[in-house]
Parts: structure tokens; C-alpha cells; sequence
């Protein structure tokens, strides 16, 4: 009863949106992000400054975050827009999110890569299946780098479903290519003990690279954790 009630006060506000601004609003139960980590990404890309979106897995997330940057864009006063870039590895689920944003008039907005998934080897020793994102990362690195470069990683997949502390390498391989960068690391169902056990890795890889991590912990329906990966100077 609570569910459908939920789904259909989301309906309502829907058919608002739609009237007023000819906006559909993406489905936010099931599957995709909840409403109220939608509203703390929004709060997150308004406040902050960032340079680059990376997105691990696609979908709700991916609509909302290039609508909230094309709104953001003309505040930033000089500077070049935000970067998005979103890494899919299921071909279904990459042309729904094609699809979203096409109707919403982002798809030119955000590099959607379908990236299926291969081997890892990270340099705990273990061999994970994760997205086939590395050329991108280093070609991204490659085109904005500059000093003082600010990154929101959202970490949405893969689905727990892939293996253990399956969404452990995003931090690992964002590092590597943007080493100096300033990460802000969002991760999402922090409910699940794999997400927290892998938020923990995280903290441990951060301070071995002799740099400082500060993780926040956010109570919502599926909770989420927020990591701030800084050098010394930047803290």
C-alpha cells in the first residue's frame, strides 16, 4: 500500500511537471535512484563546481544529472561547461536512457558509452568484472586536464548481482587517470553490506596513494555515502 501510494503521488507530480513545463519525470522506484537521493544529486551539482560527471551505470541518474548541469551552465561565468559522461554495459538499458534523453532534449548533453563489461585486475590482487571505460577515462584526462580539476563519480552499478564488491574499481580507475583531481565519489544503495564493506576499500586504497578520504554517510531509502578524495593541500 505504502508502494503504490509512493508511485502514485510521483504519477501526480508527473502529470504537473508535464503540464508546466512539458517535462516527463523519469520513474524513480524499482530499479533506478530513489526520490531523495535524486534531490541530494541535485544538491550536490548546484553547489558544487564541478568539471566532470562520471557516471558507472545509467539511467535516472543520467537525465537528472544532464538536466541539472544544462541549468548550471549559464551560472558558471566564463568557464567551460560541465563534462558528463555515463558508462553502460547492458545494450537494453543503454538505449533507454538514449531514449530518456532524447525526449528531454539532453542527448547531445552527455557521452552515453555502451561499455561492456571485462576483466580488471586491481591492485589488491583481485580480478573484477567492470565496465570497458579505461580508453575514455584516459582520452577525458587527456582534454580537460588542469589544475584544481573537480569530479563528482556517481557509482550506480554494476548491479550487485555481477559479484562481490562489484562496484569496488570505479575509485581505483578514476584515480589513475586523474591523479591530482579533487573526487567527490557518490555511491549509491549504501543499505547493502557489499556497499558499505566496498566503501571501506575505497578508504583504505585512498590513504595508501597518501591522500586524505572523509567518507559521510547519508540515511535515505536505500542510503548512500558520499567519499571526498583530496590531496593534503586541498583538505
Amino acid at each position: 500500500e505504502i508502494l503504490n501510494a509512493t508511485k502514485q503521488i510521483e504519477a501526480f507530480l508527473g502529470i504537473q511537471s508535464y503540464i508546466n513545463g512539458g517535462d516527463l519525470l523519469p520513474d524513480m522506484h524499482g530499479w533506478p535512484i530513489s526520490p531523495d537521493f535524486a534531490l541530494y544529486l541535485i544538491e550536490l551539482l548546484e553547489a558544487n563546481d564541478y568539471d566532470l560527471v562520471i557516471e558507472f551505470g545509467s539511467g535516472t541518474s543520467t537525465v537528472l544529472i544532464a538536466k541539472t548541469l544544462t541549468k548550471a551552465a549559464a551560472r558558471r561565468e566564463g568557464k567551460l561547461p560541465a563534462r558528463h559522461v555515463a558508462f553502460e554495459h547492458l545494450e537494453e538499458y543503454e538505449r533507454k536512457t538514449l531514449s530518456a534523453l532524447r525526449k528531454a532534449g539532453l542527448a547531445d548533453s552527455v557521452q552515453l558509452q555502451l561499455a561492456p563489461l571485462e576483466p580488471y585486475a586491481a591492485e589488491n590482487g583481485t580480478v573484477y568484472p567492470y565496465y570497458s571505460c579505461q580508453d575514455t577515462l584516459a582520452q577525458l584526462a587527456l582534454s580537460i586536464h588542469r589544475d584544481g580539476l573537480r569530479v563528482l563519480v556517481m557509482v550506480d552499478g554494476p548491479p550487485a548481482a555481477t559479484g562481490k564488491h562489484a562496484r569496488y574499481p570505479a575509485v581505483p580507475l578514476v584515480h589513475a587517470h586523474f591523479v591530482g583531481a579533487q573526487l567527490d565519489v557518490l555511491l549509491d544503495d549504501y543499505i547493502r553490506d557489499d556497499e558499505r564493506q566496498i566503501a571501506q576499500l575505497w578508504l583504505v586504497d585512498i590513504n595508501r596513494w597518501g591522500l586524505t578520504g572523509r567518507l559521510i554517510e547519508k540515511k535515505m531509502e536505500k542510503d548512500a555515502c558520499l567519499v571526498y578524495v583530496r590531496n593534503a593541500g586541498q583538505c
